[in-house]
């Protein structure tokens, strides 16, 4: 039974399963992404202080330190997870709450030293990691390395389309190098730069939802009666169990589905728009000489130097001015919504991507439809 469950958990349908299930070790699951979220924390302020003109090196080897310990941590808890003695179970669960002790007591003075800024950080760090737990408990992990994994394997349906996209691409160029929206790029904040690619974003977003949804719905409908569960089921856990009766999904079933498609097209769609950003940035680093920028940019003087005024990426400094950052972020977003739209309507793409994905979660589905048949016939323990 705990092939079965963690089975349904590699494939990101964690909701089929039980409250008590997804219960099960919560702090040793959550912990890898604690200590996730903390590297990374740590390894983007180390280079924004590395790069910021005036390192300290006692900031430096606090963060350094703390970035080298979190990132291991989900190392160490693996291969406990993987040793099924007592001994094991126990190093795991003390090191997954060695983790949230070091992320909510340690990371704050690592980030502000001895003082009382890191008293008044300490109730953000401790959000983060209530939040991470509970994200763990309803499975967005599972969900999104189940997502991650396949759009990986179908990373070659993004040269598919590319390829189909270039007219598109050629035209996006012409508009790149438009004096109106350098204007705009040069004088737009970052906050309200984010709040447009969040817009656009949550359009995006809204529209893979909305195919999605009939896509399960027609899943449903007709693969339950096109395949055979058996023979969609033959190699897994749930291989030798009598194929359950389709039943409706419940709506956290159906928000689960819906998400795990929708994680998995998401994932594409960002490695799309970051492909075309690195594109954008060489194009405009390249191309457009540093007089051409500040004619077309209108900039009149900078925080630090002469215009073009030095880029940030998330408080580290890049060799790249920062308009030409905002301008490349603002027309890679606006090509990976194309990108989203032309997902749904192009046949290659739908071939390569959308028809593996569709197969893999009716394999998923019929799995589910055993699972709840067993746990009918028999509670599940």
């Amino acid at each position: 039974m705990r092939q079965v469950h963690d089975w349904f958990l590699q494939r990101g349908l964690p909701l089929v399963l039980t409250r008590r299930v997804r219960s099960r070790a919560l702090m040793a699951r959550a912990a890898p992404a604690v200590a996730g979220v903390g590297a990374l924390t740590a390894a983007v302020l180390l280079l924004a202080e590395w790069t910021g003109g005036d390192p300290q090196a006692v900031v430096l080897l606090r963060l350094a330190g703390i970035t080298t310990v979190l990132a291991a941590a989900p190392f160490a808890l693996e291969v406990l997870h993987r040793r099924s003695t007592t001994a094991a179970r126990l190093g795991r669960r003390t090191t997954a709450l060695a983790v949230m002790g070091i992320f909510v007591l340690v990371m704050p003075f690592a980030v502000s030293g001895l003082s009382a800024a890191a008293l008044a950080e300490m109730p953000v760090f401790l959000t983060v990691t209530v939040v991470t737990i509970w994200l763990t408990y309803i499975g967005l992990g599972s969900i999104a390395l189940w997502a991650f994994r396949f759009a990986w394997e179908q990373v070659g349906a993004l040269g598919t389309l590319l390829s189909r996209a270039l007219p598109l691409l050629m035209l996006t160029v012409v508009v790149y190098f438009t004096g109106e929206l350098w204007q705009l790029s040069a004088r737009v904040t970052r906050e309200r730069l984010w709040q447009t690619i969040g817009f656009l974003a949550a359009v995006g977003l809204a529209f893979m939802v909305a195919t999605i949804r009939d896509e399960v719905s027609a899943l449903r409908q007709d693969r339950t009666r096109q395949s055979d569960p058996g023979a969609l089921l033959a190699e897994t856990p749930l291989a030798r169990l009598a194929p359950g009766t389709p039943t409706p999904l419940s709506w956290p079933e159906r928000v689960n589905v819906v998400a795990v498609m929708v994680v998995a097209q998401a994932i594409q769609v960002v490695l799309f728009t970051a492909g075309l950003f690195l594109f954008f940035i060489a194009l405009g680093f390249v191309a457009v000489p540093p007089d051409v920028l500040v004619l077309w940019s209108g900039e009149q003087s900078c925080p630090v130097g002469v215009p073009p005024c030095d880029g940030t990426w998330f408080g580290v400094h890049v060799p790249v001015p920062q308009t030409v950052v905002h301008m490349s972020l603002f027309v890679a977003v606006l090509s990976g919504l194309y990108f989203t739209v032309s997902t749904s309507v192009d046949p290659l793409y739908r071939e390569r991507f959308f028809e593996p994905l569709i197969s893999d979660v009716a394999v998923s589905l019929a799995g589910r439809d055993t699972y709840l048949a067993m746990h009918r016939e028999e509670p599940i323990r």
